[in-house]
């Protein structure tokens, strides 16, 4: 059977703190909040699919150390498969060491990358890839994203973007190989460049559309996100849902996987963006960018006063079926 997604892409292990109120230097502190999780856009966004009971596999290129050990169970039990991946003895995930605000629930990242497994021409799974219902790429490897681009080409798999940062030149060729580019605003601002005079999320979003044929997606935290709807001509706004911010940590990351469910359940545009949005909020109220992801049984804890009645008719019937299959 082919896959629902197929994902690749930065592969780490966060190791996030909440930091105390109150800093001891040169002393020994304990902290209520502190965990060890899978981290990266890529690999958080998989995870959201995946709990959600949608078919999903990684690539990535591991070695026999404990962070891979870490990162590969932390993928199969946040239902994402993996298969794909590639072995050897050096390769390693990067190490994350995230700090958090405690009062405005912002991260610090600190990244580490020696002897990280940077994917290879001939790790790219063509065959499962050209016959998935979906592809999500990021921006960190992008001779690994654009080989996934291209075996997708021509194909029925749509290609999501998650871009942040990275060669500008490349990464504006590789746009026009996506079908759903999802970028955030700093990123997307970097790569119109002087093409536009306004400065705005709307502008940048219209301006994007002249690097792409594909849907074009913009997003900025707690300002929401912005769409080019090209059938209207127009721009459209996803504001965020609001809650209690415990950590923003993989709240980009949800947003894509968010999207991701409504493409693979065909929704229209403004239900993806507002599902995202939905999962980003759920994300933000626990440590870490993969702990507060739901389970399929757990969609119906999504719903809230505020979700649009044609998005909770969507998930009702997401959860109908589930049931349906349980039988």
């Amino acid at each position: 059977m082919p896959y629902d997604l197929v994902a690749l892409g930065l592969n780490a292990v966060d190791v996030l703190v909440r930091l105390p109120d109150q800093i001891k230097k040169d002393d020994k502190q304990m902290v209520d909040h502190l965990v060890i999780q899978g981290g990266a856009p890529t690999g958080s966004g998989a995870c959201g699919v995946g709990r959600l009971g949608y078919d999903v596999a990684f690539v990535a290129r591991i070695g026999d150390n404990t962070l891979s050990a870490i990162s590969e169970e932390e993928f199969r039990k946040n239902g994402v498969r993996v298969e794909l991946f590639v072995r050897d003895q050096e390769s390693r995930p990067a190490l994350a060491l995230v700090e958090i605000d405690p009062v405005t629930a912002a991260r610090t990242v600190f990244i580490q990358m020696d002897n990280y497994g940077y994917l290879r021409a001939e790790d790219i799974p063509v065959d499962a890839i050209r016959s998935a219902k979906a592809l999500l790429v990021d921006s960190y490897d992008l001779d690994a994203t654009e080989a996934a681009l291209r075996a997708a080409a021509g194909t029925g798999c749509r290609t999501i973007l998650d871009f942040e940062s990275g060669d500008p030149v490349r990464m504006r060729a590789l746009l026009a190989l996506g079908s759903d580019p999802i970028l955030p605003l700093v990123a997307a601002r970097q790569l119109v460049g002087d093409a536009i005079s306004d400065d705005t999320p709307g502008e940048i979003v219209r301006a994007l559309t002249a690097l792409t044929p594909g849907q074009v997606v913009v997003t900025d935290g707690l300002n929401g996100s912005w769409a080019w709807e090209r059938e209207r001509a127009s721009v459209r706004h996803q504001p965020a849902f609001r809650v209690p911010s415990v950590d923003t940590t993989g709240c980009g990351d949800a947003f894509h996987a968010g999207y991701i469910v409504g493409v693979l359940e065909d929704w229209p545009l403004h239900l993806r963006l507002e599902f995202g949005a939905l999962l980003a909020s759920r994300v933000a109220t626990r440590i870490g960018g993969r702990t507060a992801l739901p389970r399929r049984r757990e969609i119906l804890d999504l719903l809230r006063p505020d979700v649009s009645d044609e998005l909770r008719l969507n998930i009702q019937k997401i959860h109908e079926t589930l049931l349906s299959h349980s039988r």
